[in-house]
């Protein structure tokens, strides 16, 4: 089977390797550079959920013989006054169907949301970037990483959405019919 992720995000292509390997034996992933077509930051679930649709869609376009195109966008949403990380994952396939699947959440810290509405950066990883004296976090382990002392990856959150997407492709008659 041929997966064709909308990034070549390193963390975005082993969660998706990692959730699709439970299930297909014969694999591969293939990453391509997409542009969700949405700001850097997606600071709400619609905005997460359509960029990760778009990353899925445009990649089965580059990719006329992937099997899958999946998309992958980590975004924001407020909940009584706190900002979550939730990263969503969209699968897409040659027959028109799309299913959606969702990581853990975590609230992020109040300095670096309130430094990004504020305009001091266009996404979180630059932030975060700044303040661990990083490069490129988000393909890194990201800020759940330094979070969680290491023991939770951003490679894990995207394969639990990407798990969660599977879900109703592992039980078609239960989704589909």
């Amino acid at each position: 089977m041929l997966v064709v992720v909308g990034s070549t995000n390193r963390s975005k292509l082993s969660g998706v390797e990692k959730a699709y390997s439970l299930f297909v034996k014969d694999l591969e992933v293939l990453g391509v550079a997409i542009s969700s077509g949405l700001p850097p930051q997606p600071t709400d679930l619609d905005s997460t959920f359509k960029g990760a649709l778009t990353r899925a869609l445009k990649s089965l376009e580059i990719v006329g013989n992937a099997d899958h195109g999946v998309g992958v966008e980590a975004g924001l949403f407020t909940f009584r006054g706190a900002w979550f990380d939730v990263h969503v994952a969209a699968i897409a396939d040659r027959d028109g169907k799309v299913t959606y699947g969702l990581s853990p959440a975590f609230e992020v810290p109040k300095k670096f949301t309130k430094d990004l509405l504020d305009g001091k950066a266009t996404e979180l990883e630059e932030l975060v970037d700044s303040y661990f004296s990083t490069k490129n976090i988000g393909e890194y382990g990201g800020l759940i990483k330094f979070l969680t002392d290491g023991h939770v990856l951003r490679d894990d959150l995207i394969y639990h959405s990407v798990l969660m997407a599977l879900i109703p492709r592992l039980n078609e008659g239960l989704y589909f019919r």
